[in-house]
């Protein structure tokens, strides 16, 4: 059986089977590999106990109980463990391979994005909580809650580790960042701890920033216990999603018992957020018709199911005359549709389709007119057999031949095409169909920086949002479908 070392000047083979090739990096218990199965021939990661913490009971303990209860849990956004075992004193845990980009390097992301990799990560943590028995109450041993220990693996799928590409005080900096208040007041962790952290994740792929900050890592962990979680219209003004702030401040709630219980039930609200994401929302009265008209007391006491803030008690309301229907005057008011509320905005609308409508009718007049022009000079010129009279040119026209070709002075009605920058380090495949899941669908890999010409989409598939664009790379011309996770638009 062969020694490992953290730093290897050759190639070891542990237990005939595993060649290690390079340290990846470290976590707070373990050294991260890259390393060959050759028996099965294909890439693994080996976790190998830190060589410094090997002779401490107590840090070796916890490594090989975390190796056990990652052993018995099983969901696609965790790594799954292969092999175990112990080199020169040293206990090992083979995983699968994975590489990729921690999402907190991608900034500002779309709800849709957000959702669909916070689906993923609540739905590993669940399970993990699901998996517990007696000897692990509040469930399995799953890493801790970062936007740095969440990697994008592939288009669309994320995992969730232990990252070994932060040293281990930036780590432990980076972690405070999510603990929950009741862990720095030394209370025992919940499943609702799990929840806390969840939250403030989805906060921070949403609006790119993390809420809760301080000096260091334990100014930042205290911080939690008088934090207030800003809403995100206040972080992103130009968010208008009452859902989803409802299930952010529920999630980061001061106190548990306020909380989903558990990351399952999170995950459940996530669910309901992803699939009315479709639906369109407004704000029912605009500032002014507030100001001229505030609501009535029975309506100012109504307020959004979850919100942390309880609702002022309203006065006795006097009675009300009955409608023939048999409701009275304010609860047919509920019940008329939400446009009645806010005429202004009906109105300023109205304006904006007619306004719209003249502007289209407008621009259909001048191309009749470009080219009623083009043919009677060309009619003249045949009937004076090449002299065509010198007709003055039609005032606020340009010529219908230039030099960048015949009318190409239309692009300019209806604006240019729009344009996007491959984003991934690696290189975006081209396919020919919106499928991740069939290589045979790849027709190129586009490299990183390459400009792409929207022809068509957004297409929503498998989650993931597809544009049809056109692209010429490596001396030829493609059209085909790219993941819009990894392009950026050309401002």
């Amino acid at each position: 059986m062969a020694d490992a070392t953290p730093t290897p000047t050759s190639a070891p083979l542990l237990f005939g089977r595993y060649r290690v090739h390079e340290l990846l990096g470290e976590t707070r218990l373990s050294s991260v590999y890259a390393a060959t199965d050759e028996r099965l021939h294909r890439h693994v990661l080996m976790h190998l106990l830190r060589k410094e913490l090997a002779g401490q009971e107590r840090p070796r303990a916890r490594f090989i109980g975390e190796i056990g209860q990652s052993a018995r849990r099983s969901h696609q956004a965790l790594l799954e463990v292969f092999d175990s075992g112990e080199a020169a004193g040293r206990p090992f845990m083979i995983t699968e391979y994975v590489s990729g980009r921690p999402l907190r390097g991608l900034g500002v992301l779309t709800v849709e994005q957000a959702l669909l990799y916070m689906r993923q990560v609540a739905g590993a943590i669940a399970a993990c909580q699901a998996g517990g028995d007696t000897a692990t109450p509040n469930g399995l041993y799953h890493p801790p809650i970062s936007s740095s220990n969440v990697l994008l693996v592939d288009e669309g799928r994320v995992k969730l580790v232990d990252s070994w590409q932060l040293p281990t005080d930036a780590a432990l900096a980076d972690l405070a960042h999510y603990r929950a208040p009741e862990l720095s007041e030394g209370q025992p962790a919940t499943p609702a701890s799990a929840v806390y952290s969840l939250g403030l994740l989805l906060y921070e792929l949403i609006t790119g920033q993390r809420p809760v900050s301080g000096e260091d890592a334990r100014a930042t962990a205290l911080a939690h216990l008088s934090a207030r979680i800003p809403p995100l219209a206040q972080a992103r003004p130009t968010l208008y999603l009452p859902a989803a702030e409802d299930l952010v401040a529920r999630a980061t709630a001061r106190y548990p018992e306020h909380r989903y219980a558990s990351a399952g039930e999170f995950a459940t609200a996530l669910d309901g957020l992803w699939r009315n994401l479709g639906v369109s929302t407004q704000r029912l009265v605009a500032p002014s018709a507030r100001a001229a008209t505030p609501p009535a007391p029975a309506l100012r006491a109504s307020r959004p199911q979850g919100d942390p803030q309880p609702a002022a008690p309203a006065p006795p309301a006097r009675p009300q005359p009955r409608s023939p229907a048999g409701f009275s005057v304010t609860e047919r008011l509920r019940r008329q549709p939400a446009a009645s509320v806010a005429p202004d905005v009906i109105r300023q609308r109205s304006l904006t389709r007619s306004m719209v409508g003249w502007a289209v009718m407008l621009g259909l007049l001048l191309l009749v007119a470009a080219g009623s022009y083009v043919g009677v000079n060309a009619l003249i010129s045949q009937f004076s057999q090449g002299s065509a009279p010198n007709l003055p040119s039609l005032p606020g026209l340009p010529s219908a031949d230039t030099s960048d070709g015949p009318l190409t002075w239309l692009g300019g009605l209806f604006g240019r095409d729009e344009v996007y920058i491959v984003n991934l380090a690696e290189g975006l495949n081209l396919r020919s169909q919106p499928d991740v899941n069939d290589p045979a669908t790849i027709l190129t890999v586009v490299a990183n920086g390459t400009p792409v010409t929207k022809l068509d989409g957004p297409v929503v598939k498998d989650n993931i949002p597809w544009l049809r664009v056109s692209v010429d790379t490596g001396g030829s011309h493609y059209e085909g479908w790219m993941s819009l996770n990894y392009l950026r638009q050309e401002p």
